[in-house]
């Protein structure tokens, strides 16, 4: 009797978040997607869904089928912020994807992020083999793939996770940002440039939130050629117009 092949089973998913159109199309179809199958997955992406019907509703529906995502935050696109936000309530893995660390929001760059260079030849090759080694590390681990405040103590990929751990997983996570913000500096400091004051306002509100004294805010502002009285200046603005209590001075 003839042996019958199953062909049912559906291949677990991977959903890329990225803009459509012009260059972005070629990298899912030349680096993204290769890769992506290249570890066994199936890659899917919100153009796929393109038809007369509610897309948010296709998203979310791809999003909660997929086994982990593949965001590309090149250019801020707000779209791809939106998904990605998704993909986070979903508590979905995360592998990010970017050609420059300063599209990369600072609370998002504790997750894995992948920076491509576009100066070396052979870019493409080298972001798709780091896409595949990223998918299959971040299989074999998808809880570090996570940031912590979405996930649930109680089944997370049927991996149970106490508190204390998710608690652990929060302080590596403000180390990697850590590490990430010392990265960044350095490279600014590298490239003798200064700082944008709408990036400095947004790391005040960062600083702020997690009750930073003023002494250390100003002295990471001044570094970045700040002035001490702009400093105190966008501190108070700030902290007063997100209602954000006062803590330690200088």
């Amino acid at each position: 009797m003839a042996k019958v092949t199953d062909h049912s089973k559906k291949l677990d998913s991977c959903f890329v978040i990225m803009p459509f159109g012009s260059y972005f199309d070629n990298y899912y179809t030349d680096i993204y997607k290769p890769a992506i199958e290249a570890v066994g997955l199936c890659a899917k992406r919100a153009d796929d869904l393109y038809r007369p019907s509610t897309i948010v509703q296709d998203i979310w529906t791809y999003t909660k089928e997929a086994k982990i995502v593949l965001a590309d935050l090149t250019d801020k696109n707000p779209n791809v912020f939106y998904e990605l936000g998704l993909a986070h309530s979903l508590a979905k893995p995360a592998i990010l994807v970017t050609n420059s660390m300063t599209d990369v929001p600072f609370d998002l760059r504790a997750l894995r992020v992948i920076e491509y260079d576009k100066n070396y030849p052979n870019w493409g090759q080298l972001l798709k083999e780091k896409i595949e080694n990223s998918i299959k590390e971040t299989i074999e681990s998808p809880i570090s793939s996570v940031l912590p405040a979405f996930l649930d103590t109680k089944d997370i990929e049927k991996n149970k996770i106490t508190i204390s751990e998710k608690d652990f997983m929060e302080l590596r996570r403000d180390y990697e940002l850590l590490k990430s913000e010392i990265r960044q500096d350095r490279r600014l400091i590298v490239r003798e440039e200064q700082m944008d004051p709408k990036e400095a306002e947004r790391r005040i509100k960062i600083y702020l939130s997690r009750g930073s004294s003023y002494e250390y805010i100003i002295r990471r502002l001044l570094s970045f050629g700040f002035t001490e009285d702009w400093a105190i200046r966008k501190i108070e603005e700030i902290r007063s117009k997100e209602h954000i209590p006062l803590f330690e001075k200088i």
